[in-house]
C-alpha cells in the first residue's frame, strides 16, 4: 500500500494571477493499492467527518486523471483491482487547489505504484494538460512558494522556501465558487497602467515573501486583474473583504478563485480572529477558520502505508 499526504495550495495571492502558488500545511490524504481479489477499479472519497463524497463522473478528477494517464501511457497502467481511497480535509470549490490536489495525487500515486519513472517535470506536464494552468499544480507537488509559467506547453517554475515564522490564517466560508465560473468575469484586456502596477506589486510581494517581510507584502498586495471581479460574485463576501482590508493590518488575499480568504502574519492571529468573526457574523457568513503555515516539502509519502 502507498499512502501520501498532498498539500492544499493558495494561488494568485493578489497580483500573481495564474503564476503565484503557495503550499500549505493542510493536507488531503490518499491510499493506493492493488487488490488481486477484486476485478474492478474502486475510488472511495470521504470528507474529514468520514462522510462519503459523491461526485459526478465529469467532476471526479481522480477517475478522469486515471483515464487520461492510461491513454497517454498505454499498457503501463492496469486498473484491475486498483483501489484508491481519498480523505478530503478541506472543502471543494473554495480556492484551495482541490482540483490540482486530486490530479497531482493521482499521477504521483500511479507513478509510484506502477513504476512509471516519471520525473517531476513529466508529472507537471501531464497535470498541466488536465488543470490548464500551473499556479496550483506546481506547489502541490514541490511545496513552498512558487512562481510558474507555461512555455512551449511545458511548465517552468522557481521554488522558494518560506520562513517558519510566517503564519497563515484561512477564512473558509460556506460559499462555493467554481474556477470556471470565476474565470468568466475576467476581461481579456487591461489598462496599461494596471498592468504596470500589477508587475510592480507582484515583485514587491515576492520580495516580501522571500525576505519574510510583512510590510513589503502589504505594499505589493493590490491586484488589478482578477481579485475584485471574483469577490464581487458574492456581495456578502465583497463586503467582508472590503471591511477587513480597512480593519486589519495583515496582508489579505482571495485564495485562488475563492471563496477562501487568506491572511499572513508573523504573530498569532488572536485579535484578527475576533475581528473576522464579528465581521462575518455581521454579514451572516457561515465560516470556519484554520491556522496553518507554509509547507516547504510538497507531497509527503509513506510507501509502507503506516
Amino acid at each position: 500500500m502507498l499512502k501520501i499526504k498532498v498539500p492544499a495550495t493558495s494561488a494568485n495571492l493578489g497580483p500573481g494571477y495564474d503564476s503565484f502558488g503557495l503550499a500549505l500545511n493542510l493536507f488531503n490524504e490518499y491510499q493506493f493499492k492493488i487488490d488481486k481479489d477484486i476485478e474492478k477499479l474502486s475510488i472511495d472519497i470521504i470528507n474529514n467527518n468520514e462522510v462519503e463524497v459523491n461526485l459526478k463522473k465529469e467532476d471526479n478528477l481522480i477517475l478522469n486523471t486515471i483515464k487520461y494517464l492510461d491513454e497517454s501511457l498505454p499498457h503501463k497502467i492496469n486498473t484491475r483491482g486498483l483501489q484508491i481511497k481519498a480523505k478530503l480535509n478541506y472543502p471543494l470549490n473554495r480556492g484551495l487547489g482541490s482540483s490540482a490536489n486530486a490530479i497531482i495525487a493521482t499521477i504521483f500515486g500511479l507513478n509510484e505504484l506502477f513504476n512509471l519513472n516519471l520525473a517531476k517535470k513529466d508529472i507537471l506536464s501531464y497535470a498541466l494538460e488536465l488543470e490548464g494552468h500551473p499556479d496550483n499544480i506546481v506547489p502541490t507537488l514541490v511545496g513552498g512558494f512558487t512562481i510558474s509559467k507555461v512555455e512551449d506547453n511545458e511548465p517552468i517554475y522557481e521554488k522558494f522556501e518560506i520562513a517558519e515564522e510566517m503564519q497563515i490564517l484561512l477564512f473558509i466560508p460556506e460559499l462555493s465558487i467554481k474556477t470556471k465560473e470565476a474565470r468568466r468575469v475576467i476581461t481579456n484586456t487591461i489598462k496599461i497602467n494596471h498592468a504596470t502596477q500589477n508587475i510592480a506589486n507582484a515583485s514587491l510581494l515576492t520580495a516580501g515573501l522571500i525576505k519574510n517581510d510583512i510590510e513589503l507584502m502589504k505594499k505589493g498586495s493590490k491586484d488589478y486583474i482578477h481579485q475584485s471581479k471574483r469577490i464581487a460574485l458574492n456581495p456578502k463576501l465583497e463586503k467582508i473583504f472590503i471591511e477587513l482590508k480597512e480593519k486589519l493590518e495583515t496582508p489579505l488575499f482571495l485564495s485562488g478563485s475563492g471563496s477562501t480568504l487568506i491572511f499572513f502574519s508573523k504573530k498569532d492571529f488572536k485579535n484578527e480572529k475576533e475581528i473576522i468573526k464579528n465581521t462575518a457574523d455581521k454579514y451572516g457568513i457561515v465560516n470556519y477558520l484554520i491556522e496553518t503555515d507554509v509547507n516547504n516539502q510538497g507531497i509527503i509519502i509513506n510507501k509502507d502505508g503506516d
